[in-house]
């Protein structure tokens, strides 16, 4: 029986060693959202320490939008980020969230202009 548990701990173990983690690099795909869509892009990068961060930036009516990463954390195979970019004179902000699968981030953001609610949808990009 202790043999039985000893090699399930030792699976289970194996399993959460082996997951996927987000790495520094480039990361191309697109969004979507309720009324539009575009390019959606993610640099990863690492401070001398080796401390993960990130830049973001995205396409709407095929223009480059220029965003300000005002927060990110990434823990393993998860991100999260809350960006600000202006909009023809609107000052809005984003949060995503989002998961490694294997070479793909995918996951869903939220617009939002002061306590209002602008957009929301998903993204997916895949490194390159």
């Amino acid at each position: 029986m202790i043999a039985r548990i000893a090699s399930v701990m030792l699976v289970t173990a194996a399993l959460v060693c082996a997951q996927d983690k987000i790495s520094v690099g480039t990361y191309k795909g697109s969004w979507a959202g309720a009324s539009s869509g575009g390019d959606f892009r993610l640099a990863i990068t690492a401070d001398s320490k080796g401390a993960l961060g990130a830049g973001v930036g995205f396409t709407i009516e095929g223009q480059d939008v220029p965003c300000k990463v005002i927060s990110v954390k990434i823990d393993g195979a998860s991100i999260q980020m809350v960006y600000e970019f202006d909009l023809q004179g609107n000052k809005l902000q984003s949060a995503i969230k989002g998961t490694l699968k294997g070479k793909t981030i995918e996951g869903t953001y939220k617009t939002t202009a002061g306590d209002s609610p602008v957009d929301e949808g998903t993204w997916k990009t895949t490194a390159q």
